[in-house]
């Protein structure tokens, strides 16, 4: 008899024996896995629980996962700096100190969060039958098979060197795929290369089985596509060294995106409030897990504003960040003054998850995916291949939305570095600028002060790029191999 304790649309694993003593036993409170597994309903609350882990709900002492995915992506990036003054668990990555210890990095609580997740997927794909036509429990699988892609792509952009840099022999994660998993289980790390294609085997499994009408809180054949494009982008080279299958391949699906699935570029003011608003029938948002963030502690990292009785914050958008916004640029309104009047050092936050003076808590939800990434995914992989004129009319797209008009005359390497400069003023604390320049083999460079470190220039190359694996974790399993730094 296998147990699924199902508190908060939450999952628990475990096993115990069958027999029909111990089904007198049962407690109230949690749901068997024959019972759970038992109709379609129960696939279906099974995948909710799924999405309740990776949307989170934190405790008052720990980020939730949704949080720690948006905080290790920026924080090897440039569009922050740091408050905080210490060498501890907020400060970690963003320095680049990258400890293995649980005490000193949130890798610990990453690490461990994303298998959970994972482990509650294969789960449910486990219980699916060979040959299943129910299309509720279809659709259930689809969304499934989407939400593994997407954990196992988090935790390789995190833990395994940039895809152009020898995918085929790095290694990545460790890839569990069952749930078959008893004692003494060890998998070693599979190589990046490995992990790629597990997660594009996945969401090209899942496209099929997405059905059932979804609102975009949901997976769906059009956020799969969305995803992929992302993937193939991560797999599309540098400019010098590009990939040309990988890069069509995010064209392709970054135009399916564009061209079929019923999406808008918000604008005008519309867009100024877009952060503001949560995003049921929002035609931007392709995938976006509509949490409340006073169920979370992401706030807590960029802006805790006196202005509402709130003081601190670890992080602000950088000097260097601030300073490509032009006066007319739409986007300069993400950002709010007078955090702490009188400090004219911390003059400006995000409002990407805050109202502004409101509140600090914003309706906004958790955006995984969202239209103007497909623009960018386009505009990059075209001039990449050398189609200049589709990546400008793609880059222009963004352009033009923000206020500051279109680009023209530019082609090549120039074109190429203006749509890098969009990316990060565009999805600025959305967890990509640190990507995008090491996957393109491009220098993350700081020229600011933060509290805690000075200026840095960190190499595509440098092995600090990745987060160590937890120390508990490679003692518990010695076929782990560590990230050495």
């Amino acid at each position: 008899m296998k147990l699924i304790n199902i508190l908060g649309l939450t999952l628990l694993t475990g096993m115990f024996a069958c027999n029909k003593e111990l089904d007198k036993l049962r407690p109230h409170n949690v749901t068997y896995e024959d019972q759970q597994f038992s109709s379609p309903t129960g696939f279906t609350k099974a995948v909710w629980g799924v999405y309740a882990s990776v949307a989170g709900s934190a405790v008052a002492s720990s980020f939730n996962y949704n949080d720690l995915q948006l905080y290790l992506s920026e924080a090897h990036g440039n569009t922050i700096k740091a408050l905080d003054a210490g060498i501890n668990k907020n400060t970690d990555a963003f320095n680049y100190l990258n400890s293995a210890e649980k005490d000193l990095s949130y890798s610990y609580d990453y690490w461990r969060g994303s298998y959970n997740i994972i482990l509650l997927i294969n789960k449910i794909l486990a219980n699916v039958k060979d040959g299943e036509t129910n299309p509720e429990i279809l659709q259930a699988k689809g969304e499934a098979l989407f939400l593994r892609a997407y954990v196992y792509f988090n935790l390789v952009r995190l833990y395994g060197k940039p895809y152009y840099q020898d995918a085929a022999t790095s290694p990545g994660v460790m890839l569990i795929i069952t749930d078959n998993n008893g004692l003494g289980f060890a998998p070693p790390r599979a190589t990046v290369k490995e992990v790629y294609e597990q997660v594009t085997k996945d969401l090209l499994a899942a496209i099929p089985l997405l059905t059932q009408p979804r609102t975009n809180s949901f997976a769906g054949k059009y956020p799969a596509y969305a995803l992929l494009s992302r993937v193939y982008l991560y797999m599309g080279g540098t400019f010098t060294q590009p990939d040309n299958a990988a890069n069509a391949k995010a064209k392709e699906y970054a135009d399916s995106v564009i061209l079929n699935g019923g999406y808008a570029l918000l604008q005008g003011t519309a867009y100024t409030s877009y952060y503001n608003t949560d995003n049921p029938g929002n035609k931007e948002d392709i995938f976006a897990v509509n949490t409340q963030y006073k169920n979370g502690l992401i706030s807590n990292l960029y802006a805790m504003p006196s202005q509402i009785n709130y003081s601190g914050g670890l992080y602000r958008p950088s000097p260097d960040l601030l300073g490509q916004l032009r006066t007319q640029d739409l986007r300069s309104k993400f950002y709010v003054k007078n955090v702490t009047p009188g400090n004219p050092n911390d003059s400006l936050a995000s409002i990407k998850y805050m109202m502004g003076y409101v509140s600090l808590y914003s309706p906004s939800p958790a955006r995984y995916l969202r239209l103007a990434e497909m623009y960018l995914n386009k505009a990059e992989a075209a001039v990449k291949a050398g189609d200049n004129n589709t990546a400008i009319i793609s880059l222009n797209a963004i352009r033009s939305r923000a206020g500051i008009g279109d680009t023209t005359g530019i082609t090549g390497e120039a074109l190429f570095s203006e749509i890098v400069k969009q990316r990060r003023l565009e999805l600025a604390f959305e967890g990509h600028v640190g990507y995008d320049y090491f996957r393109n083999g491009l220098p993350m460079v700081r020229n600011y002060t933060s509290n805690s470190s000075g200026p840095m220039t960190i190499q595509a190359t440098n092995p600090k790029i990745l987060l160590r694996l937890p120390s508990d974790e490679i003692i518990g399993n010695p076929n782990l191999k560590q990230n050495e730094q």
